[in-house]
């Protein structure tokens, strides 16, 4: 199993949990939750983990740790980040055929199912796997759930960006990259990383590959970096403009970025 507890954010038992909101992040190896009032403003409980494989017996070992995130909640948002998905502009789908698209793509991924997801703002349809494990325990578990996939909540509320804008969203040794320009959608993709240079290479070949100047482009950050890490460092001599997003919650032990993702996740529950 190989678990790994690796934040743990709880209120101190005197404010009163009105409508709460239980958001969730769930990738191959990470598995992360908040509870927070409806508005996403205040933050009562957050837990992350990292595991070898996030499965359903690691989740139900982690549920079992913390009760609060079995309670009963006004609603319930689960975001899925695995790796396997494409996009497919609406013109070239239909609702008979994206499983035989992403087939066609990423071969048959035996215990998966093949979901589908419309980006109606974009024209697109994002098609992507989720273990079908891991997919009905979560349903059991969570019937009134909503879920979405990374590329859908990273594209939201986006402003437009004449230089481009790169969205990164780092966790322990992998990072979401969602690149836009001029209103387009250029890549959404998940990168794992080793040291720092593997990050910088993919950003750079990424620009290269879309025209972008590193100089003009923004690099918006969220998740598991800080000003003082090498990766940032490592950033800052290659790109201008570098800023973090904060959530719209702050607990004072934590950097207002590291837990971004699971505030937009909550926010989109409005």
């Amino acid at each position: 199993m190989n678990l790994k507890k690796l934040f743990h954010i709880q209120h101190d038992g005197q404010k009163e949990m009105i409508q709460p909101v239980l958001s969730i992040s769930l990738g191959e190896k990470n598995f992360s939750f908040a509870i927070s009032n409806a508005q996403a403003n205040q933050l009562y409980h957050l837990a992350s983990f990292s595991a070898d494989e996030m499965n359903i017996e690691v989740l139900a070992e982690i549920l079992s740790l913390h009760p609060e995130a079995s309670a009963s909640f006004y609603k319930v948002s689960v975001c899925y980040c695995y790796p396997q998905h494409i996009l497919v502009p609406q013109d070239y789908y239909s609702n008979e055929n994206f499983g035989e698209l992403f087939k066609s793509v990423h071969g048959v991924l035996a215990g998966k199912n093949i979901v589908s997801e419309s980006m109606i703002d974009w024209q697109l349809n994002d098609i992507y796997t989720v273990p079908q494990g891991v997919q009905q325990f979560l349903m059991r578990r969570y019937p009134s759930a909503s879920f979405k996939n990374f590329p859908t909540l990273a594209l939201k509320n986006l402003d437009n960006n004449e230089d481009g804008l790169l969205k990164v969203d780092f966790g322990v040794d992998e990072f979401e990259l969602v690149a836009v320009n001029q209103n387009k959608l250029l890549l959404a993709e998940r990168f794992e990383y080793a040291t720092p240079h593997d990050v910088i290479y993919e950003l750079l070949n990424l620009c290269n590959a879309y025209s972008l100047s590193q100089y003009k482009v923004q690099l918006r950050i969220t998740g598991l970096v800080d000003k003082d890490s090498a990766l940032y460092k490592e950033m800052y001599q290659y790109f201008m403009n570098i800023e973090f997003r904060n959530a719209t919650w702050s607990h004072e032990d934590h950097p207002a970025h590291f837990f971004t993702v699971l505030n937009d996740i909550a926010r989109c529950a409005l």
